[in-house]
Formats: C-alpha cells, sequence, structure tokens
C-alpha cells in the first residue's frame, strides 16, 4: 500500500514533537497532580506553592486548555476527574510512568541525526548510569503498557504441567503474575539487576503474589541464569541485545531449564521485509538510539539463534503488531 503524502501532512508529522513537548513537561512537573479532587489552582497558587516562573506556566497551561487537558475559567484551571485518573500520580489508573518514560525517550531519540551520521559518542553516553528515577519511570512504564496486554497474552499460552516459571529482565513481573493468574500451580522467581528487584521486591511484598514470587538479583548478560526451572520468560528482552547476544542469552536459558524445558519470548516479531509491522519497525530506531546492539528481529533471525542455542520445536505461536508476538520452544 502506497501512502499519500501533501506538504501539510508531511507538516503535521513534522510538528507533532511540539504538542508531545507540553504534555511532557506538564509530566514532568507532575502538574496533574496540582489538581487533585477537583481543586482549581491559579498560575499564582502553583507558583507560590512550587517556584515556577509565572509567564512560563501560564504559557503552558493555556496550551493544554487549548489541547483539551486542562479546563479555564477566568484565571482558575482544573483538570476533569476522569482525566486526572489517569494523570494524577498518585492514581492506580495513572499513566503518568509511561509518559516520564517517553521523556527519556526524547532524550535518547535526540540523537538519531548524529547516530545515523556516525558521529555521535556512544562511550560517553553509555558511561552515565540511569538514575533510580529513570529505573522506576521505566518500570513504570512497562507496568502500564502491560495492564491491558499481559492477561491477553498469557491466555495464548500453554504451560502444560510445567510449574518453575523464570522471569529474565523481569522489570515489574506483569507477564509472570498474568501467568501466575492463570495458572494456580505456577510459582515464578523474577531475576533482574539488584536496583529493579528492590523496586519490584518492595511493589509485590504486600500483594496477593507475594507467597509466590521468588525474586535473585543478578545481570542477565554476565551471571549465569539461576537453574531448577521449566519455563524462562523473555518478555520484552531481545530487542536490546545483538544478534550475538541473543544467542548468548539462549544458550543460558538452554542451560539453566529441565529437560523438556519451555522458553517464551515475547517481542516484536518482524516481516522479512523489516518494514512490517510499523511498530515494530519504528521500535527498531528506538533501540539504535538506546542501544548499542539492540533492534527487532524477524522469525527466523530468532529461530535461527534459537536453534543454534540448542532449541527445538520452535513456534510462532502468537502474531500481533504491538509487541504482543510470541515465540515458543522446547529444550
Amino acid at each position: 500500500m502506497i501512502t499519500k503524502f501533501d506538504p501539510q501532512r508531511i507538516d503535521a508529522i513534522c510538528s507533532g514533537f511540539q504538542k508531545a513537548r507540553i504534555l511532557l513537561s506538564a509530566a514532568e512537573l507532575d502538574l496533574f497532580s496540582c489538581f487533585r479532587d477537583g481543586t482549581k489552582k491559579s498560575v499564582h497558587d502553583l507558583c507560590e506553592i512550587h517556584g515556577w516562573n509565572p509567564r512560563g506556566l501560564e504559557i503552558l497551561m493555556d496550551s493544554l486548555v487549548a489541547m483539551g487537558f486542562l479546563t479555564k475559567d477566568g484565571s482558575s484551571y482544573s483538570v476533569d476527574q476522569q482525566l486526572s485518573e489517569l494523570l494524577d500520580s498518585g492514581s492506580d489508573k495513572s499513566i503518568l510512568p509511561l509518559i516520564r518514560h517517553r521523556v527519556r525517550m526524547w532524550n535518547s531519540w535526540s540523537n538519531l541525526t548524529s547516530i545515523v551520521r556516525g558521529d555521535f559518542d556512544f562511550g560517553s553516553y553509555f558511561k552515565a548510569a540511569r538514575s533510580k528515577e529513570d529505573i522506576e519511570a521505566f518500570i513504570g512504564a512497562m507496568e502500564v503498557v502491560g495492564r491491558d496486554r499481559a492477561l491477553a497474552i498469557a491466555k495464548d499460552i500453554d504451560l502444560g504441567n510445567r510449574a518453575n516459571l523464570l522471569d529474565v529482565g523481569a522489570g515489574s513481573g506483569i507477564y509472570s503474575r498474568a501467568l501466575l493468574e492463570l495458572n494456580p500451580e505456577l510459582r515464578a522467581t523474577l531475576f533482574d539487576l539488584p536496583l529493579v528487584v528492590d523496586i519490584t521486591t518492595e511493589k509485590i511484598s504486600n500483594s496477593k503474589w507475594a507467597g509466590r514470587i521468588n525474586f535473585v538479583k543478578g545481570d542477565f548478560k554476565t551471571d549465569p541464569l539461576p537453574a531448577g526451572h521449566d519455563i524462562v520468560l523473555l518478555s520484552a528482552i531481545i530487542h536490546m541485545n545483538g544478534r550475538e547476544g541473543n544467542q548468548q542469552l539462549f544458550s543460558k536459558a538452554h542451560a539453566c531449564l529441565d529437560p523438556n524445558g519451555l522458553i517464551i519470548i515475547r517481542d516484536h516479531v518482524m516481516e522479512e521485509s523489516r518494514v512490517a509491522p510499523e511498530d515494530g519497525a519504528i521500535f527498531a530506531v528506538n533501540m539504535l538510539v538506546a542501544t548499542r546492539e539492540g533492534s527487532t528481529y524477524t522469525f527466523r533471525e530468532i529461530s535461527e539463534d534459537l536453534a543454534l542455542s540448542g532449541f527445538h520445536d520452535i513456534q510462532l505461536l502468537r502474531g500481533g503488531s504491538h509487541m504482543d508476538q510470541v515465540v515458543t520452544a522446547l529444550k
């Protein structure tokens, strides 16, 4: 299908960053939480509390009114209650962590031209350690994205009689929790970096999953994976690696699995042309600006790397277009 472009449509794409930047800045300020419980605030009120710049805040909030995110009555601003639930940092339904993760993406995507030109200093860029705030935003973002998606994907995965799941690079463990929800006898071990495990442990320790989830701290790039599991889950992991890195990771998964163990891979799975699904092609750009070697991969590429690592019966279990594809294989 050929897409038809005209000057207006091209410019609309190019100018789309403006509205995005307005919302990202509002999220960084946690602006919408200021209107919690339907309270109204003026520019003066907010600047008195937070020390913000009055001219900047007024222009920002007026643009948010124009976009429909705020309501203005004279000099007072407010947020609709339903919208507040999505954008208030204190709400259980908030997608604010996802928006704040987009702020980090904004910064990394700003390097795209330099990366493609070949003069970007990756060494200096990757030396900078991610802050706890960045990691919390990322984990929160993955939780938001997985809220509606994880259970639907889990319903398509038959675990058989397997009972011990290892979730590698687990983050918040939302996909493990979806599988636990559907498989009452299943137990899970979440394996991730120390800071990630600390953050996730705090969130899960008082939940209904506390008795069925264990935690192991480690780095899947440098550490062996803990043994004693008959399922390994790699959810949104392989796109961070190059082909060689995935072969090494698959080999570690193969080594730690019990006989007849199952590996489950959730990620973008590209068509051979590499231009579809569209989300996957664009996500490959995200990996270009955020990792040294990451990308999105075709089913053929994933299959080849799994086979080289000792897996067989490799299947594309689930198709999709929004990182909801699933590949499985057996040890």
